[in-house]
């Protein structure tokens, strides 16, 4: 390869490297709200079980009867989220970050666990409307 054909390829690799580092690596994206859940909480809390044990606090929240909830749970372990008396049972595979939905149709404080580990990772209030 000649000298000029290395200056270009260098001068080339400089350009892009620069634009690259210009140019904003997120973008915004605007955000949906589905049909019908237009009262469902924003933000997403995220939680970290790592041999069926908290990582992070615990997850608490306080909600309006007929909001949709939703979090994000990280597990090393394969386990399930059980919500006691929501009748809501979510499959955590290992090694993956799940998103919990879980629709508040009971009034009251519903516990949140762990199927196999056993282990208590919150509490759902749900107020009546």
């Amino acid at each position: 390869m000649n000298k000029r054909a290395l200056v270009y390829l260098g001068l080339a690799s400089a350009t892009l490297a620069g634009a690259y580092l210009y140019v904003p690596s997120t973008v915004e994206l605007p955000v949906q709200i589905p049909a019908g859940e237009e009262n469902a909480a924003q933000a997403l809390d995220s939680l970290s079980l790592v041999d069926g044990a908290l990582t992070t606090g615990s997850y608490n929240t306080t909600v309006q009867k007929g909001q949709r909830i939703q979090f994000l749970v990280y597990s090393n372990e394969t386990d399930s989220l059980i919500v006691e008396g929501l009748d809501a049972r979510v499959p955590l595979p290992g090694n993956e970050t799940t998103l919990v939905s879980i629709k508040a149709s009971e009034p009251g404080t519903h516990t949140i666990l762990l199927d196999l580990a056993g282990t208590s990772i919150g509490t759902i209030e749900v107020l009546n409307k």
